[in-house]
């Protein structure tokens, strides 16, 4: 069963997109902070909102192997990525001391929501498809 396909794909990018910048825009207007790098932490997001379900999508391949490991190596992928486009954005333009950090705090939360989302629903429509067939099955 795969709930991220490729009709769905561009959707789930804008929605996850327009929560997380809407999400980022009221936190900092409620803590009063003003961000002197907006536009380079918008493009940061949209390239989170591509990332991750990318990642989440790769479970229905990954099906045959147990739910925690798996769990796990999405989220090592993500840290991965998140590393590597940290040190790449601190050797073209240097970055804050503590810029590792808020990236990966900045990745993991989204991530987890997201997570935790996909596989909910996952879950639900195995749990759906599985009462349909014990429906049919009784009805034979």
């Amino acid at each position: 069963m795969k709930l991220i396909n490729k009709k769905n794909y561009f959707q789930i990018v804008c929605i996850s997109f327009a929560l997380i910048v809407t999400g980022k825009l009221i936190l900092e207007r409620i803590i009063g902070h003003t961000d002197r790098y907006y536009s380079d932490n918008i493009l940061i997001c949209l390239g989170f909102c591509i990332l991750i379900p990318a990642v989440l999508s790769l479970h229905h391949y990954l099906q045959r192997f147990p739910l925690i490991p798996v769990l796990i190596g999405q989220y090592l992928a993500m840290l991965t990525a998140t590393v590597v486009l940290v040190l790449i954005m601190d050797k073209l333009s240097g970055t804050d001391t503590n810029a590792m950090w808020q990236m990966i705090l900045s990745m993991t939360i989204p991530y987890i929501i997201g997570a935790v989302y996909y596989y909910i629903s996952f879950f639900r429509q195995v749990k759906k498809a599985n009462s349909i067939l014990r429906e049919l099955s009784s009805d034979n």
